[in-house]
């Protein structure tokens, strides 16, 4: 269990399923997998990020979170904290938020809204509107995600150089000198029922042992809220997954990290 407030509270150093200790590295950007520890590493790594929130299920997160000793990468909507549509208590909402902060975990932006792909004119003042809410609660360095991640698309769009089966967002935020924060697998956790946690957490473990096959970190893309969408807020599927999942992981040693990793 990490303390609240301590010097590692910047999410910036690894942690362990399990409570092990290995060498830091350097971690790069995952817009593409890499090859990240060859033979300096032994067993798997991951790391859990969450889309989406704050919700109804990211309490449940944070004390599954607490319990197995490992920290993860929250990519939130600002309207989730400024707003709070899931509760209608935006108090509750950004405590929820701090809460995550002050154990340890990062906090990055998803946008404001969760705009489509093709709204893509729209992303820059979405996105420096999400920005602007992580930074009312937490004055550091904001990792972005973007919404859907990185789409190929059809059609071509008026960004220079770029591809027209390239997502144009790509672009937006290059320009802006921001970094993409991608994933090794989507596991379309909020389609789920609660049922479904020990199928997700199956899917989820076959995915690590395939990536460490590969000597590849594992970046696994999950959600604790929504949009308000037909899928709503809940999301009990990835609680009892997640929770299943830290239990093997502790059981098997494998490493955990927060996404991104500092120097």
């Amino acid at each position: 269990m990490h303390a609240g407030g301590d010097a590692q509270a910047t999410g910036r150093k690894r942690h362990v399923a399990g409570r092990r200790q290995r060498r830091r590295r350097r971690h790069g950007e995952l817009d593409e997998a890499q090859l990240l520890h060859g033979g300096e590493y032994s067993g798997a790594v991951f790391a859990l990020t969450f889309d989406d929130g704050p919700g109804p299920s990211t309490t449940e997160l944070l004390d599954v979170l607490r319990d197995s000793g490992v920290r993860a990468t929250f990519f939130l909507l600002g309207r989730n904290v400024e707003e709070a549509p899931w509760c209608g208590d935006p108090r509750r909402a950004r405590s929820i938020v701090e809460r995550a902060a002050r154990e340890g975990h990062v906090l990055g932006n998803h946008t404001y809204s969760h705009l489509r792909p093709d709204r893509w004119r729209e992303l820059a003042a979405d996105l420096r509107r999400g920005e602007a809410v992580l930074r009312s609660l937490r004055p550091a360095p904001v990792p972005f995600r973007l919404p859907y991640g990185i789409q190929r698309v059809e059609g071509a769009f008026p960004l220079g150089t770029i591809g027209e089966q390239m997502d144009p967002r790509v672009a937006v935020i290059a320009s802006m000198g921001i970094a993409h924060q991608h994933w090794t697998s989507d596991f379309d956790d909020w389609t789920l029922g609660v049922s479904d946690g020990p199928a997700l957490a199956a899917k989820m473990i076959a995915h690590v042992e395939q990536c460490a096959a590969a000597g590849i970190d594992a970046v696994l893309d999950l959600h604790d809220s929504g949009t308000g969408s037909s899928f709503g807020y809940e999301r009990p599927a990835t609680v009892a997954g997640v929770k299943l999942f830290l239990q093997e992981a502790a059981r098997r040693g494998w490493s955990s990290f927060t996404v991104p990793q500092g120097p």
